[in-house]
């Protein structure tokens, strides 16, 4: 039986580590920025205050049906925030097996600034709808 390995080629020799983040620290500052309160988005999403909070504040997972009822309200794409979703479950799970703490950091990039984040997705290898 033949084993391939595989090798992330980057221009960088020292990456930098990849830290999963929960969709509501990506959804949080875009309402922030557009000075929607959490308790009007809610209302715009169908959702209660309470619920929506939970999912801003990594407490709840992100949905399918609340994902596509943002992207509706303010446009973040559904994939975006779904891969988001997926990947900080990965993460979670593989630190919970190794028995390590997760830390989350949150990162607020402007709506007008988004050549930063296509360079953020470019870097991480994340999967980018713009």
């Amino acid at each position: 039986m033949k084993i391939r390995t595989w090798k992330m080629e980057t221009k960088n020799e020292t990456p930098a580590p990849f830290m999963a983040v929960h969709p509501g620290m990506m959804i949080k500052p875009e309402l922030e920025e557009r000075g929607i309160s959490q308790k009007e988005f809610a209302k715009m999403v169908g959702v209660q205050a309470s619920h929506l909070s939970e999912v801003l504040n990594g407490k709840r997972t992100l949905t399918t049906d609340l994902a596509m009822k943002i992207e509706s309200a303010i446009g973040l794409p559904a994939k975006v925030l779904l891969s988001a979703q997926t990947q900080y479950e990965l993460e979670s799970a593989n630190l919970a097996s190794d028995n390590k703490k997760i830390e989350t950091i949150p990162i607020t990039i402007p709506i007008g600034d988004r050549n930063l984040l296509r360079e953020i997705v470019r870097r991480f290898g994340w999967v980018g709808v713009f």
